[in-house]
């Protein structure tokens, strides 16, 4: 399943090239990126090159955080406690549900690479990702991506059918709703989120069917992806209007609209997420934990409001990382 521009979590901000020790500062140098050596078309890549350039298409960050937040959802659903997964029979259903949203993912993010190569060849952040870099062709991209996707939703066909549908429309929205939308209106950021955050309540409703829970799981998942995207379309403007994408942060050049769309959304998500924490019933250890962690991301977006820099931007992206983390291990906690 995927989310935002490379939604959700760390988003591939480092390329491809610099990953293999070729590529410099992730501000970007315009001056040496334009003069970086591109790859040269006589030279085929190596097996090692081509294995770990399927990997990145799958886009490890943001599966990762589709791993975390399914995992939230999970545990959260179950009120005998996290350890039923192994003792009440959910340990094979826990393992599936998880198994098949990563391949979902994993093949959206591989799928949305080949929807958008062209255009990642515009912007410094993306254009050493393995298809415009050449160490892929974009039907591989394609084949790759269609393959994890149906092997996905495979498996998730033996979890529920509830699951399954939830995880379709996710991919289909991904790529045939968000990904072209991105070039036509800034509403897109809003509308990739929604792909972004179904795994949490395919997580939960796993486990314990379609609820109340599973609703709010998916708002907090949902709002976390919206001040952490809009601080990274700040950061990376300049590449997203050399792309053509209407971002806010493109077509806003004071920064304001953004910078109170974080703080808006950041208070947003500390309030859905104690309402998660009252349908749980969780522990006031659970209360405390995330409201420090919200303090936090609120204080940092704050920041970003009185003086938009690139440090105060990165802080953002900083607090909303622990936020999630945070969210996660209190989840798990919550039902130990």
């Amino acid at each position: 399943m995927g989310g935002v521009e490379c939604a959700v979590c760390p988003p591939n901000d480092i390329s491809w090239d610099r990953r293999n020790g070729a590529l410099g500062s992730e501000r970007g140098n315009h001056a040496s990126a334009l003069a970086m050596e591109m790859p040269d078309p006589a030279r085929s890549p190596s097996i090692g090159m081509k294995l770990r350039a399927y990997y990145e298409l799958t886009k490890p960050g943001v599966t990762l955080m589709v791993a975390l937040s399914t995992v939230a959802g999970y545990a959260l659903a179950l009120p005998e406690g996290i350890f039923s997964v192994f003792t009440e029979g959910h340990g094979g259903r826990f393992l599936a549900t998880l198994m098949g949203t990563l391949l979902t993912s994993g093949g959206s993010g591989a799928l949305n690479h080949y929807a958008e190569w062209s255009s990642d060849q515009l912007m410094l952040r993306t254009r050493q990702r393995p298809i415009p870099a050449g160490v892929l062709t974009p039907y591989q991209g394609l084949l790759w991506g269609l393959v994890l996707c149906f092997l996905g939703l495979g498996v998730l066909l033996f979890v529920d059918f509830l699951v399954l549908l939830l995880a379709t429309l996710t991919v289909v929205s991904y790529i045939v709703v968000y990904t072209p939308m991105k070039r036509q209106t800034p509403m897109a950021l809003y509308v990739g989120a929604i792909p972004g955050a179904a795994p949490a309540a395919g997580g939960w409703i796993a486990a314990s069917g379609l609820g109340w829970g599973a609703v709010l799981v998916f708002l907090v998942l949902y709002f976390w992806q919206l001040p952490h995207f809009l601080a990274l379309s700040w950061l990376y403007r300049k590449d997203y209007a050399q792309a053509g994408f209407p971002m806010t942060a493109v077509l806003d050049q004071s920064g304001k609209r953004v910078a109170w769309q974080i703080l808006l959304t950041s208070l947003i998500l500390l309030g859905v997420t104690f309402a998660v924490g009252h349908v749980v019933q969780a522990s006031l250890g659970f209360m405390g934990g995330i409201g420090l962690l919200g303090i936090w991301v609120l204080w940092e977006a704050f920041s970003f409001l009185r003086q938009l820099s690139f440090t105060s931007a990165r802080r953002v992206l900083r607090s909303s990382y622990a936020y999630l983390l945070g969210f996660v291990a209190f989840a798990i906690g919550a039902r130990l």
